[in-house]
């Protein structure tokens, strides 16, 4: 009973952990934010997906005590340029409505590419995730909780995106283009970030 309420607690607390950065602006915002009108279900899916399998891969590596990842600025530069590109698709793209942009018809490939692009999430996963499953080693919790922030905050933000769209008509293409505009930024400031570090 005692080891049930324990898994409950990390799954808990990994969830609020999770929350705030899944909530806070970032590459994976943005993506969301140019959905438009289109169903979010199966493009936030796939975008949980995508930022899921790194996201696991971490948890598992960590889990086999690796602590120092290889080649992670050029896994991230790679990442990092791939977004740039997905960004510069979606503001071009913006003013076809009827049009599935690239995009959106990969967005598992997006999730990916926000993930590893990312050069925060390595500091985090190599920072607070590392020391936080060394002192609460129940990795499968902490994973549960840790993605299902990213199901609820990105779910809930796609259904308000995709009704926002409906409301705004032809004046959302803006938001499109601006989520864009985001998406290219974080990834040219990752990218300095990562050539400075």
């Amino acid at each position: 009973m005692e080891e049930e309420s324990s898994v409950i607690d990390i799954i808990a607390a990994s969830f609020l952990i999770g929350i705030t950065g899944a909530a806070s602006p970032g590459p994976m915002t943005a993506a969301v934010l140019g959905l438009g009108s289109r169903r979010p279900g199966p493009f936030v899916a796939g975008l949980i997906a995508g930022h899921g399998i790194p996201e696991a891969a971490m948890v598992a590596a960590i889990a086999l005590g690796v602590r120092d990842i290889p080649y992670i600025e050029v896994v991230a530069l790679i990442g990092s340029g791939v977004l740039i590109t997905l960004g510069v698709m979606q503001f071009f793209g913006a003013g076809d409505a009827a049009a599935v942009s690239e995009e959106t018809r990969a967005p598992v490939a997006l999730g990916v590419a926000c993930t590893l692009g990312n050069p925060y999430w390595w500091v985090w996963w190599l920072t607070f995730g590392v020391g936080f499953l060394a002192l609460h080693p129940s990795f499968a919790a902490f994973y549960v909780g840790h993605i299902g922030a990213d199901i609820a905050w990105l779910g809930l933000l796609g259904i308000m995106v995709s009704r926002g769209a409906n409301i705004l008509g032809p004046h959302y293409k803006r938001v499109v283009q601006v989520s864009g505009i985001a998406m290219v930024l974080f990834g040219l400031y990752f990218v300095v970030t990562i050539l400075l570090a």
